[in-house]
């Protein structure tokens, strides 16, 4: 990259040869609000894009990836900026490429697939496919803003248990991505059967948007199903856990759906849904099946699990009403925390292995303790229990300066890694690099990290393309 500082205004006219000046903007406000993310502190100034540019296709990203460059520009891709690793916020001054306007939908039905824009919201496009019968395989906690660029890239299951459906990506059939170079490339299949042996696909589906910049997503349409919905109440986190290793043990048919709050957070929840206060920790499920009585059949089985490690209460829910309130309490918590509190919210993500999930619970019920910054903040706990995934939370007080809240995500990131490390999990929702850099060298090893730079260096021999992500946040 250039040492020079590039003229803004220089930089505009420039993008201006590419799309409409309406799409280019220089205005400072709107520079730092796509430069912001969910980390508690504030923006630098280095931070700071030049310019924010909404391209609507293929060719105009090309342009701008053209440019970049020719000049040595960064370029840092941004959707929603729910991104919870650090990947939403430029590392170094670039052009910002927001994806909004990119939100095109075709839905082909005598093919069996539906094609996308990057900028289509998540919530939008399962409401339109859920209205014609279909399901949505995509389910992150960030659902009514997240963007499916951001969540194909990283390859996100949020709430939904890989065990019961898959990753998301395993329903992308392939992209168009720009790579960063300018060239335009197709990748996969129309055709109901994946590719074998080398699938382009897998570079961007889950490539944490290090090799190119989609701007199409081809996906398979999946019938609905019937669902039914659970719940139970464990006196102890113990009992909870092991609940959830009786589901897989005893080979019960794996919910779509399975959440936990640990007794504090669940309090929050319950309170602002107007639910009676929990006495212990909660669990949600969701089970589905080709007919009512089929989903309803296997929601059993699972309750009759739960039921052997003598649950408070376990019952199928049927009244929607009721289920309504109670998954409201879990799919929002941090929200509800933040609303409550007027600090900031900040989770790690650990993935234990199902052997180790009682003792790997209970540490992480104590995940801030002996952190010299972050010891004494209370501690909420709740996560994606069916997919073994637990996101230990903290509230960063908001008088907090800057600098001791970097500190205090630092120290958050750290032990995250050593969880993970310990338990043998990595992160299944936010992309395996940036914060997580050095917690990819250690659980992958020097070697695996010299072939992702390689691969990079291949693609992006000017280091243009979300810089910094790769090279981990600092």
């Amino acid at each position: 990259m250039s040492s020079a500082q590039p003229d803004i205004q220089h930089i505009a006219d420039a993008l201006q040869e590419i799309l409409p000046r309406e799409f280019i903007s220089t205005n400072r406000f709107e520079r730092i609000a796509n430069a912001l993310h969910p980390f508690p502190f504030d923006i630098e100034e280095q931070q700071v894009p030049y310019a924010v540019v909404m391209p609507s296709n293929a060719q105009e990203v090309s342009g701008i990836l053209k440019y970049a460059n020719k000049e040595k520009i960064p370029v840092f891709v941004r959707g929603s900026g729910t991104q919870l690793a650090g990947s939403s916020r430029p590392h170094t001054h670039g052009i910002v490429l927001n994806v909004h306007r990119m939100n095109q939908l075709e839905i082909h039905e005598d093919y069996g697939f539906l094609e996308c824009g990057p900028g289509c919201v998540v919530a939008k496009l399962d409401n339109i496919l859920a209205a014609r019968g279909y399901f949505f395989p995509f389910h992150p906690g960030s659902r009514l803003i997240a963007n499916m660029g951001g969540v194909v890239t990283n390859n996100t299951s949020g709430h939904i248990v890989d065990a019961s459906v898959g990753k998301p990506n395993d329903y992308v059939m392939g992209v168009q991505a720009v790579l960063p170079n300018g060239d335009i490339i197709e990748t996969g299949t129309k055709g109901m059967r994946r590719p074998a042996g080398t699938d382009l696909t897998k570079f961007f589906a889950g490539g944490d948007g290090l090799l190119g910049v989609i701007t199409s997503i081809r996906i398979r349409l999946l019938p609905a199903f019937k669902r039914a919905h659970g719940f139970a109440m464990f006196r102890d986190l113990k009992s909870l856990a092991r609940g959830v290793q009786r589901v897989y043990r005893e080979k019960r048919p794996v919910p779509l759906l399975m959440e936990f709050m640990e007794n504090a957070a669940a309090k929050i929840g319950f309170e602002i849904k107007g639910l009676p206060e929990p006495q212990g920790s909660a669990i949600f499920f969701v089970s589905v099946g080709a007919t009512e009585e089929e989903a309803s059949g296997r929601l059993k089985l699972v309750l009759s699990s739960f039921k052997a490690e003598n649950p408070l209460e376990a019952y199928e829910v049927t009244d929607m009403g009721d289920w309504e309130k109670l998954w409201g309490a879990r799919e929002v918590i941090g929200s509800f925390l933040m609303q409550k509190t007027g600090h900031q919210w900040k989770a790690a993500e650990i993935v234990c292995n199902l052997k180790d999930l009682v003792e790997g619970i209970e540490e992480v019920k104590n995940f801030n303790k002996g952190r010299p910054l972050i010891d004494d903040l209370p501690l909420y706990l709740y996560g994606h229990i069916g997919a073994l995934t637990m996101h230990p939370g903290i509230l960063i007080p908001s008088d907090w300066d800057s600098e001791k809240q970097k500190k205090a995500n630092a120290e958050l990131f750290k032990r995250e890694a050593e969880l993970n490390l310990k338990y043998g999990g990595c992160g299944g929702e936010w992309g395996q690099f940036s914060m997580r850099k050095d917690f990819f060298v250690r659980r992958y090893g020097e070697a695996g990290y010299a072939l992702m730079r390689t691969i990079k260096q291949a693609v992006d021999p000017n280091n243009i393309l979300n810089p910094g992500i790769l090279e981990g946040y600092r």
